[in-house]
């Protein structure tokens, strides 16, 4: 069905609303780390929501019907591993924002009445989405009546069709979208700005002031020299534990021994390669030989001689000399060279072309259609007007199919091969990946001698002898292990090298591993501090290129960091605390002898700076920083008035404020604040109801037992 190929085409935004993941997913990462220890007996659920056991059939039966629907979309066969996980990720993100959201809107009376969804689908609000698929490009005009029968027929043909399923999605992301709208226009009227606090904000910022002031920093005074006590850091702890939160996470130490090629690997690499000089050297298709013997198929480029980075090698293809270039070692492979041809070609070329995409992968019928075309351009048909009117490049097909100059690596080889042998002006029919192509050379770049060049390589890699001894090694490093004294004992007496690692649930990497997601699950899984273990008993871990040993040495637990973790940090606040009071006593001594600024940084050592156009709005003040204290001083404080000792965060302040003046305020000022304050707090209630509704949720994230 032609519209609903057209969805397909346009894949790329459906992706968005077949996973539902709305505006406001970017703050679920705090809640997909919010998982708890499950019990045995609840091995088959993957997490909870809202109160709700989540099961594995459950959360796998909405990652299958969205995988075939993205799938679908994009025409694809299949989703590659990176496309699995965001998939994976998203339907979890969207199972949360439905099942919290319509605790909501239930608990509210919010629904989207059947008048409603037919008005957005196909009524006289129609969604912008569904409205694009059938809007004419050319004239920006939607064919209302086409839509309707097209959906009814989709709707009314019996049995499943992926059509259908994708219209039933839509129905459904649809009535969700509006239900969202009403939720946040409700939050939106809750909110109100008054004139009262637009005037206060206008004048708060129009007010300006020049002020001078002296620092007395905090490094004045050594560390050593504070005395804090364990019971001050204790009873700091317990009055403000609620500041010391942490997410869950597990920490880590592990040694990796990585499988490298040995000496010997690399000198039996060499010799398999230099057997192959003498055939090669006398193979009549270098090219196939190459594809033959090679670890990578052959480059069918054409190269000038400044194009060659390996000059050696440059020098001697271009001095036309017989036999092989090598054995040379290059990107980790010992590789030889021939010339395979040489040929007199462009270093680029302007091209036009018409491409005809497949519907439905059916590249013979684009091909057809190509070849039909061809034939009318040959008997004199306008180029340009074909282009415009049945190319699917819309970016060339606007300027008549003018693709521009272009050089040799520029496009896909079958293409690049056409237009680069082909003669000027002479219409060519080319197939690639993309569909059937009708091209024509409009111009070309003066030739020059260019070489094809066949090249053997040989990737070095690790042999089953190398590989075993490494994985010996390691063996021999676990087996002396038995706590974590052993484990950091025999990184010492073995001159390893030791990683430390905070490792999240959902993690897939960690640094010096190429693919790390069976280890972190089996972190995990790990129940106390000690050695981790593979699924299948092992203490050696296989992570792409190296082997790993790993042992689980804390796990942090989401909620109140312990006082022994957070006992610095408390040390340090306290430290600076006492500092501040110290300097404000020498502040305030310094300022009741004397008159002026500048006679107390006289007295205590420090220089009187100034800052000009001080206001509610000003971010920091030149000189010292952010100090939001100082800045709340400054604009407060009366003309010629020496403040009071402030503690700011570089240091203790003393401002004297030497002028205030104020901008004119204008009733346009004060309709832009009140606009503005009103977008923020619409912004801030939405943002804050969704992270209260996520907070208060109970969202337990179990996925890393099963992925």
């Amino acid at each position: 069905m032609a519209t609903l190929q057209t969805i397909r085409d346009r894949g790329g935004l459906l992706v968005s609303i077949v996973i539902g993941v709305s505006l406001l997913a970017f703050i679920v990462g705090d809640a997909l780390s919010s998982g708890s220890q499950i019990l045995g007996n609840e091995k088959n659920q993957i997490g909870q929501i809202a109160g709700e056991d989540i099961s594995i059939m459950d959360y796998q039966n909405e990652v299958a019907k969205n995988e075939e629907l993205v799938k679908m979309m994009n025409g694809l066969s299949a989703l590659n591993e990176e496309q699995q996980t965001m998939l994976r990720n998203n339907t979890w993100q969207k199972m949360i924002m439905e099942k919290l959201l319509n605790q909501e809107y239930e608990a509210l009376g919010l629904t989207v009445a059947n008048e409603e969804l037919y008005d957005i689908l196909l009524g006289e609000n129609i969604s912008p989405f569904i409205r694009q698929q059938f809007t004419d490009p050319n004239t920006g005009v939607m064919d209302i009546d086409r839509a309707r029968m097209t959906i009814r027929n989709i709707i009314e043909t019996p049995g499943y069709s992926r059509d259908k399923a994708v219209w039933l999605n839509m129905e459904k992301e649809a009535g969700e979208n509006r239900k969202s709208e009403k939720y946040n226009a409700l939050l939106a009227k809750s909110l109100f700005t008054t004139d009262v606090q637009a005037e206060e904000n206008v004048a708060g910022n129009a007010t300006k002031t020049d002020i001078s002031y002296i620092v007395k920093n905090y490094s004045t005074i050594d560390d050593s020299t504070i005395q804090v006590s364990n019971s001050e850091i204790k009873d700091y702890y317990n009055k403000y534990q609620q500041r010391f939160t942490q997410t869950e996470a597990r920490r880590i130490a592990y040694v990796n021994f990585d499988i490298e090629p040995s000496g010997e690997d690399f000198t039996e690499t060499k010799a398999a390669v230099e057997e192959l000089v003498e055939e090669f050297t006398e193979a009549s298709d270098p090219i196939d030989f190459v594809n033959l013997t090679s670890d990578q198929k052959a480059d069918q480029n054409y190269y000038k001689k400044s194009e060659i980075a390996n000059d050696s090698l440059a020098d001697f293809l271009f001095s036309h000399q017989s036999g092989v270039f090598g054995p040379y070692m290059e990107n980790n492979a010992y590789k030889i060279s021939r010339i395979a041809q040489t040929r007199m070609l462009p270093d680029s070329v302007r091209a036009r072309h018409i491409l005809i995409a497949p519907q439905n992968n059916n590249y013979p019928e684009a091909l057809k259609v190509a070849d039909s075309l061809a034939n009318l351009l040959r008997k004199g048909a306008n180029f340009e007007q074909i282009a415009r009117e049945n190319s699917a490049d819309q970016n060339s097909a606007i300027n008549g199919g003018d693709l521009g100059w272009f050089d040799q690596k520029t496009m896909v080889q079958p293409f690049s091969d056409t237009v680069f042998f082909a003669q000027k002006n002479e219409i060519k029919v080319v197939l690639t990946q993309f569909g059937a192509h009708v091209v024509q050379v409009t111009d070309r770049a003066k030739p020059v001698e260019k070489i094809q060049i066949a090249t053997i390589e040989k990737e070095i890699i690790p042999s089953t002898k190398t590989t075993n001894a490494i994985y010996n090694n390691a063996r021999t490093f676990a087996s002396n292990i038995a706590s974590p004294d052993d484990f950091n004992k025999q990184v010492e007496e073995s001159n390893l090298i030791k990683r430390l690692a905070t490792v999240d649930k959902n993690e897939k990497t960690i640094a010096g591993m190429t693919n790390a997601r069976d280890m972190i699950r089996q972190i995990y899984l790990t129940e106390e501090p000690g050695m981790v273990y593979t699924k299948d008993g092992s203490i050696i871990f296989e992570n792409g290129n190296t082997y790993t040993v790993a042992i689980l040495t804390e796990i942090d637990e989401e909620g109140i960091s312990p006082l022994s973790k957070v006992a610095g940090r408390i040390k340090q606040i306290l430290i600076q605390k006492k500092k501040a009071e110290l300097l404000e006593k020498e502040l305030n001594a310094a300022k009741s002898s004397s008159e002026s600024l500048l006679s107390i940084a006289q007295k205590t050592g420090t220089e009187v700076k100034e800052a000009n156009d001080i206001s509610f709005n000003t971010f920091q003040i030149p000189g010292a920083g952010i100090e939001p204290k100082v800045i709340a001083a400054a604009v407060t404080l009366p003309e010629g008035e020496i403040s009071a000792p402030i503690a700011g965060n570089q240091g203790v302040y003393l401002v004297v404020v030497n002028s205030i003046s104020s901008d004119e305020i204008t009733p346009e000022m004060l309709m832009q604040a009140k606009n503005a304050m009103q977008q923020a707090n619409n912004y801030r209630s939405n943002y804050q109801a969704l992270q209260a509704i996520l907070k208060n949720g109970a969202v337990k994230d179990q996925r890393y037992k099963f992925y």
